[in-house]
């Protein structure tokens, strides 16, 4: 994750908060092109050529800096696009969060580099689904088993 200068800090914490701050997500899953933009604002958003469509979710962002990166979304299902969506997903969903300021937007000031997927995801009755985002690489993800050579590896081959 990236780390937030100092002078982005100062921005964010003035009061009042002049420049406002948007949210950007993308969902994609795993093998497909196809990537749904969202932006947490009340209307589109157009950021580095792609349109982000307004809509009604709720976000927390991850922490910059180091450690586990994790966040949770709530998002509105009233038309029920959204748990449609997750049904006919049959891979891993990959998650891009990004928050920009709509003054300087060229550089965000927290980008996720698609690196986020969706472990878990449900629809309560209420009209809203739920999600947690978690790291793409963990320790519970299985590292395939390979022979190594001598040519990869020739530290571990002395004597």
């Amino acid at each position: 994750m990236p780390t937030v200068t100092d002078a982005q800090r100062h921005k964010l914490n003035r009061d009042p908060i002049v420049d406002p701050h948007v949210i950007l997500i993308e969902f994609q899953e795993d093998g497909q092109s196809a990537v749904e933009r969202a932006a947490l604002n009340n209307e589109n958003i157009i950021w580095n050529g792609e349109t982000y469509y307004r809509s009604d979710i709720e976000a927390q962002t991850p922490p910059t800096g180091d450690g586990d990166i994790s966040s949770q979304l709530v998002a509105s299902n009233v038309d029920r696009a959204i748990s449609r969506a997750l049904d006919r997903a049959r891979e891993r969903i990959n998650v891009r969060l990004l928050l920009i300021d709509t003054t300087a937007p060229d550089t965000p000031i927290i980008d996720t580099l698609n690196l986020m997927v969706m472990p878990t995801a449900s629809a309560a009755d209420e009209g809203t689904v739920s999600a947690q985002l978690a790291a793409r690489a963990g320790l519970q993800e299985p590292v395939p088993f390979k022979m190594t050579t001598r040519a990869e590896f020739p530290g571990i081959w002395i004597a």
